[in-house]
């Protein structure tokens, strides 16, 4: 006789949002695999965090030019995609704007940041060394906060996996993955946040969402939202009203490709192909949708 299922639902702060994780199956092992799937999404806050002076991410920071800093595997991974992932986009996603985001107060302010010629340094002077080193040509500064939520998620849904969890799902804040059972994918509309769009029910994949809802739209002339997304040309945070998500294999790709449809919609459908993810775009038009006409993995149930 099989074993009843039962499911669980728990909630932490972590990763600067509220991160919700559910878990379907066995009951004997389902507490047991929340635990690990929460473990795992606190690994990476540590080592990837801007604010934790101990991390990764604040190391690299703190470093000067020529100076090797030696990182966590994990973190590697994620600044090797965020290569890739620079070069394919032309620089359009580029995890060196920190110090953008430091001078418009979105990050805190680092006491040398007056002192460094940051402004130069782009996402190739970042230069990935075997052995997990990593070393700045020009001294810049780093932010994986387009990135390592995604990476995060995609953490918590192989440890519910490693758990034996028949069916999961990790929500931190708008990076979304899931697994097992079909799962409907909501999104609130950029012009009026109380009402939802319902974008379909997916199963097996990843849905990140990228928007400024309640941002402060004071002051600005069209009513356009400032958010920490930088366009690295011109080095200035972006202003618009349009919700973009992405639904992909996994989390990380999901959570970096929303940037690169805002910041490249020229070249957002070719390289969205390439990772076989779609993006929907909803905005005062309407709803548009560009890219892989649905990801394998993300199939609509």
């Amino acid at each position: 006789m099989p074993s009843p299922s039962s499911s669980l639902r728990r909630a932490r702060p972590l990763l600067g949002t509220l991160v919700e994780i559910s878990a379907a199956g066995g009951p004997a092992g389902l507490q047991a695999a929340l635990d690990a799937a929460f473990a795992s999404i606190e690994t990476i806050d540590r080592l990837m965090s801007f604010h934790a002076p101990a991390s990764d991410v604040s190391r690299i920071n703190a470093a000067g030019a020529d100076c090797e800093v030696c990182v966590d595997p994990q973190t590697f991974r994620v600044l090797q995609f965020a290569r890739e992932l620079g070069e394919i986009s032309g620089g359009a996603f580029d995890i060196t704007i920190a110090d953008v985001l430091m001078r418009g107060g979105l990050l805190p302010r680092h006491a040398a940041l007056g002192l460094s010629n940051a402004a130069a340094a782009d996402f190739q002077d970042l230069v990935l060394r075997p052995g997990d080193r990593v070393r700045w040509r020009r001294k810049g500064w780093i932010d994986l906060g387009g990135i390592a939520k995604g990476y995060a998620v995609d953490c918590a849904i192989g440890a519910l996996r490693a758990h034996g969890v028949a069916s999961g799902v990790v929500n931190a804040g708008g990076d979304l993955r899931f697994f097992g059972e079909p799962q409907p994918v909501d999104v609130r509309h950029p012009d009026a946040p109380g009402a939802r769009v319902r974008l379909g029910v997916f199963r097996d994949g990843a849905v990140a969402t990228s928007s400024g809802y309640f941002s402060d739209r004071t002051g600005t002339a069209e009513g356009s939202a400032a958010e920490p997304l930088v366009d690295p040309v011109r080095r200035a945070c972006v202003r618009w009203r349009q919700s973009v998500t992405v639904v992909a294999a996994d989390g990380m790709t999901a959570d970096a490709l929303t940037k690169v449809v805002r910041l490249a919609p020229e070249g957002a459908p070719r390289i969205l192909e390439r990772f076989g993810a779609q993006a929907i775009v909803i905005d005062g038009r309407g709803v548009r949708r560009c890219g892989s006409a649905m990801p394998t993995a993300a199939a609509a149930a």
